[in-house]
Parts: C-alpha cells; structure tokens; sequence
C-alpha cells in the first residue's frame, strides 16, 4: 500500500512542478509539468471531486477535492484509486502524449498486480508493461542527467520488481498492508477511554470480536445458519425483490412518460400507488429509485450504474 503513496508523490511533484530544481536545470523546460499553474490545478481537484459521483460504494472512500486535502490527510486508497483508476482519464489530452502513454503503461500494471488472481500471461504481460515504463519514465523524466537524479526514486525500482516477488510469493494484495492498517484503525475506534487503553485492548482480545466471529464462519461454514430477516418496514415481493424504504405517504397518480410506461407494463391505465425509494435485487445490490435520489445534492448521490427503462433511469 505504501508503493500507491510513494508513487503518487512522485507523480504528483512531477506533474505540479514541485520537485527539486538544481541551478543547471530549469523549470521552464519541463513541459510535463502540467498543474505548475493553478487555475489548472483548481480546476483538476474539482474534477476529481467530481467525479465521486460515479464511482460504486464498493470502492470504499471515494477521492476528495485532492487540491484541498494532499496536505492534510488524504488516505491512502485514495491516492491508490485517483492515479490508478482516475488520472489516466482526467489526464487525457492534458499531459503531453508521450508522457501519458508511459503513464497508462505504469497504471495498467499496477491494476494487474492487485488482483487477488494473476495467471502466468498477465504476469508476462505486466513484465513487460512495467520494465517499459521504467526505462520510458528514465528517458523522458529523468533524461539521464545528474541534476535530475533525484527523479528516480526508490518506490520506481521497486516497481520493477512486483512481478519477479509474485511469482516467489503471491500477488501483492495478499502480503500488502491493507488488513494490518485497517484493523489498526478499528481497534483504536475501540479503545473508548483514552486513559486505559491497553485495558481496553485487552478486553477487545478476549471477548468475541466481529472480525474473530468471521475468520470462524470462514473456517466452519456450518456454524452460519444463513438466516436473517427482512429490514424493518420492507415489503418481500419474492424471488429476493424486497421493497426497501423510505414511501410515499400518500398515493400517488403517474402523469405524462411515467403514466405510459407504468400503463404499458401493467396492461391497463394506472390506479393511484405508493412509490418506494429502494429495491433489494435478488444479488444484493440496491436499485435507488430517481424519485428519492433527485433530492439528494448532487455531491452526496454515489452511481454505480444506470438501469435504463424506457425513458425512465433507476440509479443503483
């Protein structure tokens, strides 16, 4: 997890121009460096920020505005999704070609290497993406000059060396750090009082904590009866549809593209109904429905993908 940060700090620096600069080179001369102006600077946070909207809640802490927050606390998985998952498109026709395409060469590599399944021609195919990127990132970077020698950081050797460790050890994401820091987290959410926290760690060890409750249904199936019931005010229509809240109060009439839709589905004019906000589908995911999420500012609704029904869009 480290190597996304370090990475992203490199990257970053380049691309802002905030890197060292030694008296025999000169700034002007690096036509990577993109966000040296900050109304582009400005202007690229915001679009980051922007595009939280769209990215599943799966994805964990969605990036923030990074102009605002780089200094501050940025978390790690978000530097890690706004390079590796963000910046490739947000870059496009705005750093120069030859550096973007080295660019896209490092990102798909590291998209790879953190999967928690690699076969042997994705491995071949990463090597040879990374090797490239790292002799690229030289050349045009670095350009072998003595001044710039402080481009290369350890973090751009160490990336030509994923593919050789997982094929020792495993994929990365199986020996990274996620787990250990989130579970850091989590136990110092635990720790209620300050004053006599390794009190408390010790009451956290000895007691059935979630994590312990399902590192055991992983190992014993059977001990999960799988039964769990509806949430509070549902409505089970079958087949693992269920009609989560929040309602309409009051009946509702359909006018206009809504009424035609409804009226071809069921065969006949519509009477009055209740709309419902949400829908449980049978895989566990929830279709929100338009009419609840148009409330909602813009910022705060996350779409993971659009169900288009006749003229009518559900937001998932």
């Amino acid at each position: 997890m480290h190597l996304a940060g370090n990475l992203s700090d490199l990257l970053i620096s380049l691309w802002h121009g905030m890197m060292e600069c030694g008296h025999t080179d000169d700034k002007g001369s690096w036509d990577w460096a993109v966000f040296r102006d900050e109304d582009a600077w400005t202007a690229h946070g915001q679009a980051v920020e922007n595009t939280g909207t769209y990215i599943p809640g799966s994805f964990d802490r969605k990036p923030r505005n990074i102009t605002d927050k780089i200094n501050m606390d940025y978390k790690t998985w978000e530097f890690h999704l706004y390079i590796f998952g963000l910046t490739p498109t947000l870059l496009y026709d705005v750093l120069p070609e030859h550096y973007w395409a080295n660019f896209c060469k490092l990102v798909r590599g590291i998209q790879i290497m953190s999967q928690y399944v690699i076969n042997k021609q994705d491995l071949e195919h990463t090597y040879v993406l990374l090797c490239a990127w790292g002799r690229e990132f030289e050349l045009i970077y670095y350009q072998l000059r003595q001044d710039r020698l402080h481009f290369i950081r350890p973090c751009v050797h160490q990336v030509l060396h994923l593919v050789t460790e997982t094929m020792h050890k495993g994929p990365p994401i199986c020996y990274a750090q996620w787990v250990m820091e989130r579970t850091i987290g989590n136990l110092g959410q635990e720790i209620w009082q300050p004053s006599k926290p390794y009190e408390n760690l010790a009451e956290e060890g000895v007691s059935l904590t979630p994590r312990q409750v399902n590192a055991l249904l992983a190992i014993m199936p059977k001990l999960n009866d799988g039964i769990k019931g509806d949430p509070m005010g549902s409505i089970n229509l079958g087949d693992g549809y269920i009609l989560l809240w929040k309602r309409d109060k009051r009946p509702w009439i359909p006018t206009g593209e809504e009424a035609c839709i409804v009226s071809e589905f069921i065969g006949r004019p519509p009477d009055r109904f209740k709309r419902w906000a949400q829908l449980c589908l049978p895989n566990g995911q929830i279709a929100r429905s338009l009419w609840r999420e148009k409330l909602k500012p813009s910022t705060q609704v996350c779409v993971s993908r659009n169900i288009k029904a006749g003229t009518m869009s559900l937001e998932i």
